[in-house]
This record gives C-alpha cells, sequence and structure tokens, in this order.
C-alpha cells in the first residue's frame, strides 16, 4: 500500500513539474522561418520621423511581447527604440521603448509588453520608431521579402514583405506537455526493461 502511494506521489509531482515546464514562450512566425537569408533585406536606420509599420491578425489569446530581428549600425549610445502595438478596431496603443545599448547586434531580441488578453484573431499593427539617429548610428531591422501576406509600410513606402519578426505569448503549450510526459515514460520504461535483464 506505502509503495503505491508513493509511486502515485511521484506520479503527481512529475506531471506538475512537467505542467510548469510546459508554460513556454510560444512563438509565432510573421515571416517564412524557411526561406533563405539571401531573401532578407535591412530597413536602415530610422531618422526622425520616420516608422515602420507592420500589420497581422493574432492567432493566440494573449498577446506578451515580440522577438525582432535587429543590427547595430555604428554608436547606439544615445538611441531609443520605441516599439507599440496598435489595436486596429478600437485604436488602443501598447507602447513601450528599449535603449539601443540593450539591443544585440544581428540577433533576435526580445522586446516586452504589458500582456494584450483577448487578442486571438483580432488585427493589430506593429510600429518602430527611433531618437537620437543619424544616417550611420542607430538600430536597423531585416524585411523577409518572400513573405507578404499583410502590409507593410518602411518610411512611409508600401514595402513587399514582412518584418522577421515573432509574436510572443506566454501560455501552457500542450504539445510540450505531452511530448515531455511521453518521454519520462520512455525513460521509465526503458530503466525497468533494463533492471529486469540484469535482475
Amino acid at each position: 500500500m506505502k509503495k503505491k502511494i508513493k509511486s502515485i506521489a511521484i506520479a503527481l509531482i512529475v506531471i506538475a513539474l512537467a505542467f510548469l515546464y510546459a508554460r513556454i514562450d510560444k512563438n509565432t512566425y510573421l515571416y517564412d522561418r524557411n526561406a533563405e537569408l539571401e531573401s532578407y533585406v535591412q530597413t536602415g536606420v530610422l531618422q526622425k520621423g520616420e516608422t515602420i509599420s507592420q500589420t497581422f491578425f493574432c492567432r493566440e489569446e494573449a498577446l506578451d511581447g515580440i522577438n525582432l530581428k535587429s543590427t547595430i549600425v555604428g554608436s547606439v549610445d544615445n538611441v531609443l527604440l520605441e516599439y507599440a502595438i496598435i489595436d486596429n478596431e478600437t485604436g488602443e496603443i501598447t507602447k513601450e521603448t528599449a535603449k539601443g545599448t540593450e539591443i544585440k547586434n544581428n540577433k533576435f531580441n526580445e522586446y516586452t509588453f504589458p500582456r494584450i488578453n483577448g487578442a486571438k484573431d483580432k488585427s493589430y499593427t506593429l510600429t518602430l520608431s527611433e531618437t537620437g539617429t543619424d544616417l550611420s548610428n542607430g538600430v536597423s531591422f531585416y524585411i523577409d521579402s518572400t513573405k507578404a501576406k499583410e502590409s507593410l509600410s518602411v518610411k512611409g513606402n508600401e514595402t513587399q514583405g514582412s518584418l522577421v519578426v515573432r509574436l510572443i505569448s506566454h501560455r501552457f503549450d500542450l504539445e510540450t506537455f505531452i511530448v515531455l510526459l511521453g518521454f519520462i515514460a520512455f525513460v521509465v520504461v526503458f530503466i525497468k526493461v533494463l533492471y529486469g535483464l540484469f535482475e
């Protein structure tokens, strides 16, 4: 009886840990992740008054941030990146900033904002702007020129393609949960079989 209770307790602990592990930052890609790198085009540094605007439809219930491929041009000591998510139905704006010195060169950088709930199937616009830049100093971004599902505007010009950006939704991921439990079950069975062979 005690052995059975112990086994149940261990199973419950494993399930609880797997549940916690399965709470991940789910990424939704706005670009073609299988596209050749040669198809990526840089936007160039945004000067005063210039913006990048990318519309998209959200497939998740909530939005928590973006992963945006960014590259540093020159010095960014005085550069401030402003990013905003606009609800195209209500006009509500969620806006945040990031210091240029916090941005990693030629990497996907995570830019967070207060959680937007009830986002599923709604239309939004992501806007980017910069201050403290000039032609030789600032942050540039990447466009996947092969994918043009939604509207993209760069410095006031309608542009073919999509920003190389991922939408972040922090949530429980059932697929991760099931795969992890399956892996644990496989390991347990494998160990039991080995134990039986050498017993």
